[in-house]
């Protein structure tokens, strides 16, 4: 298993695996979260203190989270996932563990998670990790939750 940033090769590949699990699992969320930003992830997750991170098992991709500068204290955790099939074996906690290293590294003061409530193990994970649920918005029918976590107080 290996966490590396991602190359313009992994675009449709993560692209697929992202989709194929809100599809599946999360179709009613979808209109939550347009999903534009996976036809161009370089460009998306491009800036200097931007990045798109996978998880690569067997040569196949079954992670992924990515950061988005929102402000220059402020970065957004976005796109975590994991292969149905591949979770319960810490990809979504070791990815996420490198996320926040490189929040922290690039001098961010805090990183923001949002989900919706159908999202119960990134939820879980997220409050394993330190993130606090800053936020609730009942959108008719599920919630969007914003979590956040301050990075000064990580070790």
């Amino acid at each position: 298993m290996g966490i590396r940033r991602f190359t313009e090769n992994d675009g449709p590949k993560i692209k697929e695996l992202i989709l194929s699990i809100l599809e599946k699992e999360y179709p009613f969320d979808r209109k939550a979260y347009p999903d534009t930003d996976l036809d161009n992830i370089n460009e998306t997750y491009g800036g200097p203190n931007e990045t798109f991170f996978i998880t690569e098992q067997d040569n196949a991709i079954v992670a992924t989270a990515g950061i988005k500068e929102d402000s220059k204290e402020t970065a957004l955790l976005r796109r975590v996932f994991v292969k149905p099939e591949e979770r319960g074996k810490g990809y979504g906690s070791q990815l996420l563990d490198e996320a926040i290293r490189f929040a922290k590294s690039n001098g961010y003061k805090e990183l923001v998670f949002r989900t919706t409530s159908k999202m119960v193990r990134a939820i879980e994970l997220c409050k394993k990790k330190g993130f606090r649920e800053a936020e609730k918005i009942d959108l008719g029918g599920f919630f969007i939750h914003k979590f956040v976590l301050d990075l000064n107080s990580q070790v």
